[in-house]
C-alpha cells in the first residue's frame, strides 16, 4: 500500500507539472515573453515596491545568474526597469519594477492565471483548498528536508569512500 500511495503521488506530481507547463508553453507566445519571464513578471505585479534579482531567484527557485541574463532582455523591452541605483553599475541586490508596459503585460498574465485558477478548482471548496495547500506545504518541507539529509549521506559517505581508498593504498 505504500508503496502503491508513493506511485500515485510521484505520478500525479509530476503529470500536474507537465500539464501546468503544456498550459504556459500554449500561453506564451501571444504573451510576446520568454516562459521563464511569465512568473517573473507575475511576482513583480504582486510586488509594486519592487523586487531584486536576488529575491526573484529565490522566489522561482532559480539560479540568480539566469535572473542576471534574462532581466536584461525584459529591460530592453521595456517590461521592466531598475530603481533606486547610479550610474550604470548594478548588482543583485537593486530593485527592479515593473514599468507601464510591464503593468499591463502583468495584468494580462493575472486575469489569465486567475481565469485557469478558477477552471481548476471547480468542484473543490475554499476548505478543501486550505487543506490540500497546507498539506502540500508539509509535504514540500518534509521531502525538502529528506532529499538535504540525503545529500549530506551521501557527501559524508563520498568522503568516507574516498578516505578509505586513501589509507588503504598507504
Amino acid at each position: 500500500m505504500e508503496l502503491e500511495r508513493f506511485g500515485r503521488f510521484t505520478l500525479l506530481i509530476d503529470n500536474i507539472s507537465k500539464v501546468i507547463h503544456k498550459i504556459k508553453i500554449d500561453t506564451v507566445p501571444y504573451l510576446g515573453i520568454k516562459s521563464v519571464h511569465v512568473f517573473w513578471i507575475y511576482n513583480l505585479y504582486a510586488h509594486p515596491e519592487g523586487l531584486t534579482a536576488t529575491e526573484i531567484a529565490a522566489n522561482r527557485q532559480v539560479d540568480r545568474s539566469l535572473v542576471s541574463r534574462e532581466i536584461a532582455e525584459l529591460c530592453s523591452d521595456g517590461y521592466i526597469e531598475y530603481v533606486g541605483c547610479t550610474g550604470t553599475r548594478r548588482n543583485y541586490n537593486t530593485r527592479l519594477v515593473l514599468t507601464e508596459k510591464g503593468r499591463a503585460l502583468a495584468r494580462v498574465i493575472w486575469h489569465e492565471a486567475m481565469e485557469i485558477q478558477n477552471k481548476a478548482d471547480i468542484g473543490v471548496s475554499d476548505e478543501e483548498l486550505e487543506v490540500f495547500y497546507s498539506i502540500l506545504e508539509r509535504l514540500h518541507a518534509n521531502l525538502a528536508r529528506i532529499a538535504k539529509e540525503r545529500e549530506q549521506e551521501f557527501v559524508e559517505k563520498g568522503e568516507a569512500k574516498i578516505m578509505n581508498t586513501k589509507n588503504s593504498s598507504v
